[in-house]
């Protein structure tokens, strides 16, 4: 399933940090893109490297992605699911829980990945936060979104509904030859359920 937009779009302060984050990948990616190869692997996120100490990576992964495809499906999502969740968190406690799920979400890609020298980038770990958090505020708000079997159609699941098979999908993919960083998505997507309650309730 793809998400269209959120049938149940709060109104309410402006989301800033969810455009920002946007627009920051963009540019970065255009940035990036003549020597992409070179980017990804000085700043993407190894498990071995940070291991030796590359620490800087865990922040730099975040803001790389590995093509147009690639970025425009992180920041469409981060724009159906963001907005909502920045407007019932507020905009400074909205970014720390980004950065907190992308952070979880690297750890559990290096607990299950000791070894590996492939470099991960892109702003999924957070982002599938993201769609934790608003799977524990947002459970029945509905998502517009295209269903690509049997054939292709537009539906509006509930939220709880679409996250939850979004999550399957991630479990099921776990192990095949695939480069995408699936343990990356669920680090990230448990540390959104785990964290949400507790940073809404800071300061």
């Amino acid at each position: 399933m793809f998400p269209l937009y959120d049938e149940s779009r709060k109104k309410g302060r402006w989301p800033f940090f969810t455009i920002l984050l946007i627009l920051v990948n963009i540019a970065i990616f255009f940035y990036t893109y003549p020597n992409l190869k070179f980017y990804i692997d000085f700043y993407g996120f190894v498990a071995e490297d940070f291991l030796n100490g590359k620490f800087y990576t865990v922040i730099t992964s975040m803001f790389i992605h590995g093509d147009i495809f690639h970025l425009l499906g992180n920041m469409w999502f981060l724009w159906v699911f963001g907005d909502n969740l920045e407007n019932k968190l507020g905009h400074f406690k909205f970014l720390l829980f980004y950065f907190l799920c992308g952070l979880s979400a690297i750890v559990l890609y290096t607990a299950t990945s000791i070894g590996s020298n492939v470099a991960i980038v892109g702003a999924s770990g957070a982002i599938s936060g993201i769609l934790g958090g608003y799977l524990v505020l947002f459970p029945k708000n509905k998502i517009k979104a295209v269903i690509p079997f049997p054939v292709y159609f537009v539906y509006s699941p509930p939220a709880f509904l679409f996250v939850i098979v979004w999550f399957a999908i991630q479990l099921l993919s776990v192990g095949g030859d695939s480069i995408v960083a699936y343990w990356a998505h669920i680090g990230g997507f448990l540390a959104g359920i785990l964290f949400i309650k507790k940073i809404k309730k800071l300061f």
